[in-house]
């Protein structure tokens, strides 16, 4: 059962998942949460462990985080047409943590503007 609420960023390319390794994309994330996040991705995965989590934070400044995760569930949305993988974080940072709060405050402050 989620105990944190997830956080969806306004457009999914604004936060994207690559290999540590070898920098490929992996896919983009479509909602995170301080356990957790879920990726869209145009091809089906492979279940990878190490992830790196980019996110744009202003048009100048993107945030870098090294995540330890595992894929809890996999699945190919056919309304969307993406495939969909839900992770599960092992240890995530402070600042990947931070990060998850100040999203969901900047959210909740556009909800509220748009009512």
């Amino acid at each position: 059962m989620r105990n944190q609420s997830r956080q969806q960023f306004r457009s999914m390319f604004h936060a994207k998942v690559s290999n540590p390794r070898n920098g490929a994309l992996i896919g983009y994330v479509g909602d995170v949460s301080e356990s957790g996040l879920k990726i869209l991705s145009d091809t089906p995965f492979v279940q990878n462990e190490q992830l790196r989590m980019y996110v744009q934070l202003r048009e100048e400044k993107t945030a870098q985080f090294d995540l330890d995760a595992t894929c809890k569930w996999a699945e190919n949305n056919v309304e969307t047409g993406y495939f969909e993988a839900g992770f599960s974080l092992a240890q995530p940072s402070v600042e990947f943590i931070s990060m998850v709060e100040k999203l969901r405050i900047k959210n909740s402050e556009i909800g509220s503007k748009e009512h």
